[in-house]
């Protein structure tokens, strides 16, 4: 994401804007928040705009605008407008690989990963616009590690013999058919970024589209032969 003419503040204009203070939108002075505290408004603002719009299309004076503070202490705190939108994706995902981390088992972290993506919802929007849009993943300073460690996770609950979890019994056709959809979805959405945040081999494309058909059939076939198994007689 090339930086614009806005990306190259002058240091004399960063230097007053932090003397004076932050300005909102209508020109007037914030109270002087902490540097946490402004940082956390300017973030706020920054997510809400790139999940709206592509983050190409996102000025760091259209966040500034937002967050109620000037267009130089965005750039004081964050720098060029890719390292604030590299904040923003490391933000919840910084969470994410402690979860992973602190969880024992596999089905763990997934059903706590997926109550904070359902409930993260602007977070996780911003997260597939930009890889819809073409942001480069490999070009963001900090690589999101929540892959790596579920990788990891996965490895150890195999080697380690920890009982499967059972089928689940009571699941809605509506909700199976939408799960299974929505994966695929999600998959083709963001696909730029699957292969290396999961460290899939592109070249192996076609295997790889194999296996997802063959998860995709195995648990549509598990949950609805579970279904038929505890169904009245």
């Amino acid at each position: 994401m090339a930086g614009g003419e806005e990306d190259r503040v002058p240091k004399q204009s960063v230097k007053r804007a932090s003397e004076r203070g932050a300005a909102s939108p209508e020109g007037t002075p914030h109270v002087r928040s902490s540097r946490e505290e402004t940082s956390e408004r300017i973030l706020d603002a920054a997510v809400e705009l790139f999940a709206a719009r592509n983050p190409h299309d996102v000025t760091v004076r259209e966040v500034a605008e937002r967050a109620g503070v000037t267009h130089a202490l965005v750039h004081q705190y964050f720098g060029s407008k890719d390292d604030l939108l590299n904040a923003v994706l490391q933000r919840v995902a910084t969470d994410r690989v402690a979860i992973v981390r602190q969880s024992g088992a596999l089905n763990d972290a997934f059903q706590v990963l997926l109550r904070q993506i359902l409930t993260n919802r602007v977070h996780t929007k911003t997260l597939v616009r930009s890889a819809m849009d073409g942001v480069e993943y490999m070009s963001l300073k900090d690589r999101i590690k929540t892959g790596q460690a579920l990788i990891k996770l996965a490895d150890e609950t195999a080697v380690s013999g920890a009982r499967a979890a059972e089928p689940p019994r009571d699941i809605d056709t509506h909700v199976l058919v939408a799960a299974v959809s929505m994966m695929s979805l999600g998959w083709g959405a963001a696909e730029d970024w699957v292969w290396p945040v999961y460290d899939l081999d592109p070249a192996n494309k076609e295997d790889i589209y194999r296996q997802l058909g063959e998860i995709v059939a195995y648990l549509a076939d598990l949950v609805l032969q579970r279904r038929e198994q505890s169904a009245p007689e």
